[in-house]
């Protein structure tokens, strides 16, 4: 009863915040999962969820951020849970625009499955990153690899439909095509330097 008195009154209190911060890659994982139903496979529920789950993702970075404010210990490094914080959020927001300029367009499913597999793949991989952070780093700076090189299969399958699109004398398709295939590079890259943080995370705790 002493132990945990202490703890609660004097003890400066300590979070969790790997699993906090994986909680944050698990909706992004759900985002992306709703990125693919509402454009590749046509559910306008799917569509909408995407605005509910990014809500969500609001209400995870704020509880985080809040966290990180009044927590004087912490497992990593402070300005390492914020850089990650910050790079999902970032993330979802640029989903948001994705799918905010794909229905001003008017477009209901899309042919870039491989792409979207390719982010769906990627948040994936960071979860399980975060998952062996502790128990396997060697796991989490694999995984991390294995994002960046999802961010670099997804660039040469943009350079490929760029090229493609380029021979087309459609100026509108051009424009539209172009605009969404570049968010959705984007996007990934954007994945790719949360996997660098993350690493830097593993460096910084070895």
């Amino acid at each position: 009863m002493i132990v945990s008195l202490i703890k609660k009154y004097i003890l400066p209190k300590e979070v969790d915040f790997i699993a906090a911060l994986n909680q944050h890659v698990l909706i992004i994982t759900k985002i992306t999962d709703d990125l693919y139903e509402c454009f590749i496979n046509g559910k306008n529920s799917s569509c909408d969820s995407i605005l509910n789950d990014v809500n969500h993702e609001k209400q995870m970075r704020e509880k985080n951020m809040k966290e990180l404010l009044g927590t004087f210990i912490t497992p990593i490094d402070r300005e390492s849970i914020y850089r990650v914080t910050t790079q999902l959020d970032w993330i979802a927001l640029s989903i948001t625009h994705f799918t905010l300029e794909a229905k001003a367009y008017e477009i209901s499913k899309l042919d870039y499955s491989n792409i979207i597999k390719g982010l769906q793949y990627q948040s994936q991989l960071l979860s399980s990153g975060f998952k062996t952070i502790k128990s396997s780093p060697l796991n989490t700076t694999q995984s991390s690899q294995k994002v960046r090189n999802v961010y670099n299969e997804i660039v040469e399958i943009y350079v490929k439909r760029m090229a493609m699109l380029a021979k087309s004398k459609n100026m509108n398709e051009i424009f539209i095509q172009k605009e969404l295939l570049n968010q959705l590079k984007e996007i990934s890259k954007r994945m790719q330097m949360c996997a660098n943080s993350l690493e830097d995370i593993v460096m910084k705790m070895s």
